[in-house]
């Protein structure tokens, strides 16, 4: 069983080398420490005041993930959950799929594994361009010295905390992803639960809409919002992303057309 999993597992990953998934999460991952790149170097002369602050790299962390949290993570998730999950709808490519000597638990599990690891890449290239957003100016502007110690261990356990904040959002759109053939059809059904999930940041409920527990979980730490939770929201997140997987596969094995 663990075999035919490796080997589904490294055939959907050669799969999803063909698409536009590395240039979707790369882009994702660089977007914003890219533009925050360019705006300092504009403003090169407030340069040395700014790398002699005790909290430099705590502030372009909150100044990366502002968009991150609230944006370009949720919209960059809904879009690689579908983009691997029809890879075989775009080159009608099911029959031979599940005609293949593999379990339809098998091709779930395998999708979902190869989504998670490019979530995580995502996540993780992120941290990467925060360091090199912040190491690149003092080497190419002169009187700016080198900033203060890269807090690693603390960016790598928010990373930790925001790739469990987003796990429903992984699996719900996976599951819509399965369910709908057309492209355009879980990205509009995500969309619109993520703007309900911006709009609901203010409500006492804002836990039920299950996009918005990264967006609570920045609130939370970095800006030290008080915001009443029955847990804390990557337990919530874990929570729902186990109900949302089980319907999902008991879903996906009940149904006759399954590509």
């Amino acid at each position: 069983m663990i075999r035919q999993l490796a080997f589904s597992v490294s055939s959907e990953w050669l799969k999803q080398k063909r698409s536009l998934t590395f240039r979707l999460v790369l882009g994702s991952a660089c977007f914003i420490p890219t533009i925050i790149l360019l705006s300092r170097f504009r403003r090169s002369v407030d340069l040395p005041a700014l790398y002699r602050t005790p909290g430099f790299w705590d502030t372009l962390w909150v100044q990366t993930w502002e968009s991150m949290a609230l944006m370009i993570l949720p919209l960059a998730i809904m879009l690689l959950v579908t983009l691997i999950t029809q890879i075989e709808d775009r080159g009608n490519a099911w029959k031979q799929v599940l005609a293949s000597p593999q379990t339809l638990a098998t091709v779930f599990v395998a999708k979902l594994i190869v989504i998670l690891v490019l979530v995580i890449e995502l996540v993780l290239l992120c941290t990467v361009a925060i360091y090199v957003c912040g190491v690149v100016p003092p080497v190419l502007v002169a009187g700016v010295n080198a900033p203060a110690r890269f807090p690693l261990a603390h960016f790598l356990a928010r990373d930790l905390a925001f790739l469990l904040d987003v796990l429903p959002i992984v699996a719900l759109q996976y599951l819509l992803a399965l369910r709908f053939r057309t492209f355009l059809t879980p990205l509009g059904v995500g969309l619109a639960l993520w703007i309900v999930s911006i709009g609901t940041m203010s409500w006492s409920y804002r836990y039920l809409v299950p996009y918005s527990y990264a967006g609570i979980d920045y609130l939370a730490v970095e800006y030290r919002r008080q915001m009443a939770m029955p847990a804390r929201p990557s337990a919530i997140a874990s929570g729902c992303f186990v109900v949302f997987t089980v319907i999902s596969y008991a879903l996906y094995v009940s149904r006759r057309d399954k590509g």
